[in-house]
């Protein structure tokens, strides 16, 4: 259907890239990119591989990861780069994304590794590790960690209206992950469709950021915590710590292109052939597929498309 290519790796190749993690060493990824562009024109902004595996193989630590080749949006808090050449690219690609499972494209984390292209990178979040009885507060980077959000965010963080302040540095918010939420199983939240550019800063509804967690207790579906540091964002707090957003909500790319490519050791069966083809094409999908998945039509608030095609 034109929607996804296969790659016929050789058994030693393939066990090399999946057992030693191919795609984390810059030499492995990019020769193969560069093999890719000998059959594919230089038309995508994101190129997506997928491991034949029906699940996570045990040799690796991640459901899927991105690695970015090149950004030129201003105030989302990330420095301009391109390393597009070295992959073949002339600035077109603006990053590769590994899914370790075949159909990870449909449940998860597809949602959440495209938005690590523009998030996060704009706020210095934090979250917890324990050790027995001992609480250790870091800082989080690239993920929400303990920061509210009209929902709760691909990249983590909890509901903002759940929050009860209870007073002495105490707070109770509901369940919630400090850097993933459940797959595609939420949409992107308010301050993740502005650093994508798909909502004007306006429409970003207030929030809080709690940073130096000094305790945590999870009853049930709560999360009752403590924290020295509140930081209450509003949409014109935002944009002054970050600046303006370049290209605006108004000029702003929303429209993505997709070259997805399935990694294998073994020609692909009809089967499998058929699984792949039809998670490509429910993410692709520009409507609501009645399920309580989110394809990325849907996690934008039909505000943004992706097309997914080999020709």
């Amino acid at each position: 259907n034109n929607r996804v290519s296969s790659l016929l790796m050789g058994a030693n190749e393939y066990d090399e890239w999946v057992n030693n993690d191919g795609f984390s060493n810059s030499s492995l990824r990019t020769g193969l990119v560069q093999d890719i562009y000998q059959r594919f024109d230089d038309d995508y902004d994101f190129i997506i591989l997928l491991l034949n595996e029906p699940s996570i193989p045990e040799n690796l630590s991640y459901y899927g990861r991105l690695i970015g080749v090149s950004n030129s949006i201003e105030g989302i808090g990330l420095s301009s780069y391109d390393f597009s050449s070295e992959y073949g690219s002339s600035g077109k690609l603006k990053a590769l994304i590994q899914m370790t499972g075949l159909e990870y494209l449909k449940y998860g984390p597809a949602l959440h590794e495209l938005a690590h292209q523009w998030a996060n990178f704009a706020l210095p979040t934090h979250s917890v590790s324990s050790t027995g009885t001992n609480l250790t507060s870091f800082l989080f980077g690239s993920h929400w960690g303990f920061t509210g959000g009209n929902t709760k965010g691909q990249l983590g963080g909890f509901e903002q209206s759940s929050l009860v302040d209870n007073g002495q540095n105490s707070y109770s918010v509901g369940e919630f992950g400090t850097f993933a939420n459940g797959g595609n199983g939420v949409p992107y939240n308010d301050l993740e469709l502005y650093l994508m550019g798909m909502l004007p800063i306006s429409e970003v509804a207030d929030f809080d950021m709690f940073a130096n967690i000094t305790a945590l207790d999870i009853v049930s579906s709560t999360f009752n915590f403590s924290a020295e540091d509140r930081t209450t964002f509003t949409p014109e707090s935002l944009e002054e710590l970050l600046g303006q957003r370049e290209p605006s909500f108004e000029d702003s790319q929303k429209d993505f292109k997709i070259l997805a490519i399935v990694l294998t050791d073994h020609p692909l069966s009809e089967e499998e052939w058929t699984k792949v083809d039809a998670t490509v094409e429910w993410f692709s999908n520009p409507g609501d597929d009645g399920t309580y998945l989110y394809n990325f039509w849907e996690a934008t608030r039909g505000i943004g498309t992706v097309t997914i095609q080999n020709n």
